[in-house]
């Protein structure tokens, strides 16, 4: 392969590593020890799942620093190795922790590192570097956030149960630290014009929004996004509904135990789910640089309505796994599109500024939909009034949508 070709590869496969990191490995694995930790410290499992909650919440905050950090396109390798030594130094240290306390304090500098690494860096620098071809790269990404969870979460287990809960922390940082190898290693620049190449797609990007009247513009603006626009509302709107709905995953095991099915079902939903959430972002990916953004982002909306209708209605366990697989395709919507609807609403000049805003609204709204669902379950004392709720948020999002492209339409109409 040419060198060219090679410095597109090491760009993804760094980034694709560093979402494994920070989301796949560092988040995705988290609820396996949870209940191993609570049986040894003889405390609440409600006090150790905290830790994803601080995790969390401190990787949404740091991750609105990575734009600032940025600015300098040196600092890229620097933030790399700080992120990296963040989450595997913090989960090692994990492995040595004697109580909850001290958990908490190493969640929150494993969230900081998490935040460093995660979809804020890997979105901007894909963007940087590819100009065609960006949707299906960025999900590309973005699938990777759900990939260690399918393939290691039985593995991790096994571990768990063979050599204890602080052992497989140990391995975990292991596999924390393959996942990280091609960012370090590798030499990955934040902006292809710094190797003495153009974004992959440049003249053919160029073209296409010159032939559909579209302003192209690279640099950054000067008077930056209004924050407190029409466009910025639904995005942020947006964000919020498929975020929420989409910490229905950690559910689904109880949803199926309320209907009076076996532990064993749940867990095959909640497969199904993990599952969908890697191919309904490389599905997003495909589709959205065939149909576009917006027709794409509301077929997966559309998938999740016909998901929750199956899951309210039909109580058979095949319908039910079933269905759990296509309210998956609600990842790609939490993930991928709110990546790329910040990128065509806002355009590639103000994206930094715009999507760290967008990503915070979707990790907060997250870890507080987890909570959000469980006391509504908790209040009715079933998972039907949740449901019903999804369906809402689900029917906003799309109006939403298509708020903003009516809004594109708009903009793109008026003279330049």
């Amino acid at each position: 392969m040419k060198k060219s070709g090679m410095s597109y590869l090491s760009v993804m496969l760094a980034m694709c590593g560093l979402v494994g990191l920070s989301i796949g490995v560092c988040m995705g694995t988290a609820g396996l020890f949870y209940s191993h930790i609570a049986s040894d410290l003889n405390i609440s499992s409600g006090s150790v799942s905290l830790m994803y909650t601080i995790t969390t919440f401190a990787s949404a905050f740091s991750g609105l620093l990575v734009p600032v950090i940025l600015k300098n396109p040196k600092m890229l390798k620097p933030l790399i190795f700080t992120g990296v030594a963040l989450c595997t130094g913090g989960t090692f240290l994990l492995s040595l922790a004697g109580n909850v306390w001290l958990m908490y304090l190493i969640s929150i500098l494993r969230g900081i590192g998490s935040g460093m690494l995660s979809f804020v860096l890997a979105t901007t620098v894909i963007n940087n570097w590819f100009y065609a071809r960006n949707g299906l790269m960025v999900s590309i990404a973005m699938a990777f956030s759900g990939l260690p969870g399918v393939l290691l979460s039985n593995i991790i287990t096994n571990v768990i149960l063979s050599r204890g809960w602080r052992f497989g922390y140990v391995f975990v940082t292991i596999v924390m630290l393959v996942f990280a190898a091609p960012a370090i290693f590798l030499p990955v620049k934040m902006r292809p014009e710094e190797t003495g190449l153009q974004p992959y797609g440049y003249e053919d990007y160029l073209k296409y929004r010159e032939e559909n009247k579209e302003k192209v513009v690279f640099q950054a603006s000067h008077t930056g996004p209004d924050f407190l626009s029409i466009e910025m509302i639904s995005l942020v709107l947006f964000t919020v509904f498929v975020c929420i709905m989409a910490g229905m995953l950690q559910h689904l095991p109880s949803f199926a135990l309320s209907l009076g099915f076996t532990a064993a079902i749940g867990a095959y939903m909640s497969s199904a789910a993990s599952t969908a959430n890697i191919v309904s972002k490389l599905m997003y990916g495909v589709l959205t640089d065939k149909i576009g953004v917006y027709k794409t982002t509301i077929l997966c909306a559309c998938i999740n309505i016909v998901a929750v209708v199956l899951l309210i209605t039909v109580h058979t366990p095949v319908l039910m796994v079933l269905a759990s697989f296509l309210y998956g395709f609600t990842f790609a919507n939490s993930s991928t599109a709110m990546s790329v609807l910040t990128r065509e609403t806002f355009g590639m000049q103000n994206y930094t500024k715009v999507y760290p805003v967008i990503s915070f609204a979707g990790s907060a709204s997250n870890a507080f939909g987890v909570t959000l669902l469980g006391m509504m379950y908790d209040a009715s004392g079933s998972y039907f009034v949740t449901f019903i709720m999804g369906l809402i948020m689900q029917a906003c999002a799309i109006l939403l949508t298509l708020n903003l492209l009516r809004r594109k339409k708009q903009a793109e109409a008026l003279p330049a």
